[in-house]
């Protein structure tokens, strides 16, 4: 049989809106022994381990595991097992086979495909443990382990046991607009990919430093304020560069915005350097945005108007 009709001879699997494997290398001389009896050994919510037989003859240099969902990993040719964690989504069915590499870099053709279900997930996500890795007058900068593989966790952030930040990815996060000299307690919730909470962390007690009693100077007004009607007939956008402190750093700069003399929204440079806002219709609106630094003091505010009384 020929080499190229090896590679049309593979067949690829299609079973509950699985995405057929392909073969990775097809240009490659497949000289090496294919990997038999491919079987799945274990299941959970977010592994599949799997188990082959090696080919006869020469062992190869290394196996590669080729998953449906696009990923595929390496294990040494001594070994027959592997665990598969890579690229999952919660509840959904995969198909797996495995090639031999020799040591020459040829593949082999595919071994046979399995399918693996993963398994419904109700237990409790694992309970975070909660740090700090900095901190300054207005911020905290918080840090969590999360002992569990759910590759797409989420965390909910309380500060002094109210929720201060929802749906937070990743295991770091800055909170912002504290005060200073200020005693706080951070919490943190997980929440798994399939919906089950953890219990909250142990709180962290953290106190703010105080802000310099020699600072006294407030921030440069907020540059390149520009802005306009977006959408419809009264939403508008504002945006802004970066304002310069003598001690608060440009990344600790608060910045308030006001439409029509009443608070808007707040952020913190350098993103997002802007606001959307609803302006009123059949007056003129003014926006206002004051740069504060963390000793509190206030930079004059940047304005613009926005008519809209009707013509």
């Amino acid at each position: 049989m020929t080499l190229q009709s090896l590679a049309l001879k593979a067949t690829v699997v299609m079973l509950c809106g699985i995405v057929p494997l392909v073969n990775a290398n097809p240009a490659l001389a497949q000289t090496a022994a294919a990997p038999k009896n491919l079987r799945v050994t274990g299941v959970t919510d977010w592994t599949v381990a799997l188990m082959w037989d090696a080919p006869k003859g020469k062992a190869p240099l290394s196996y590669v595991v080729q998953c449906s969902n696009g990923h595929s990993m390496t294990v040494a040719g001594s070994s027959m097992t592997a665990t598969f964690a890579s690229g999952f989504d919660y509840n959904r069915t995969y198909s797996f086979r495995v090639y031999s590499v020799s040591s020459s870099g040829a593949w082999s053709a595919a071994s046979n495909t399995v399918i693996a279900t993963l398994l419904s997930d109700t237990t409790p996500a694992a309970k975070p443990v909660v740090s700090s890795t900095g901190s300054g007058p207005t911020h905290v900068d918080l840090a969590w382990s999360y002992a569990d593989i759910d590759p797409s966790p989420r965390f909910d952030i309380y500060v002094n046991d109210q929720l201060a930040q929802a749906q937070v990815a990743g295991g770091a996060k800055r909170v912002v607009f504290l005060s200073p000299a200020t005693a706080y307690s951070f919490r943190v919730r997980a929440r798994d990919s399939a919906g089950n909470w953890s219990e909250l962390s142990d709180p962290l007690e953290v106190t703010t430093p105080a802000a310099d009693p020699n600072d006294h100077e407030p921030p440069t007004l907020p540059p390149d304020f520009s802005g306009g009607v977006i959408d419809g007939a009264t939403e508008a956008l504002v945006s802004w560069g970066s304002s310069t402190d003598t001690v608060t750093a440009q990344e600790h700069i608060r910045y308030f915005g006001y439409l029509n003399g009443q608070f808007d929204g707040a952020t913190v440079a350098p993103y997002p350097r802007q606001f959307t806002m609803y302006l009123t219709l059949g007056i003129v609106n003014t926006i206002e945005v004051y740069a504060v630094d963390e000793a509190g003091n206030g930079s004059a505010p940047a304005t613009m108007t926005i008519d809209l009384r009707r013509p």
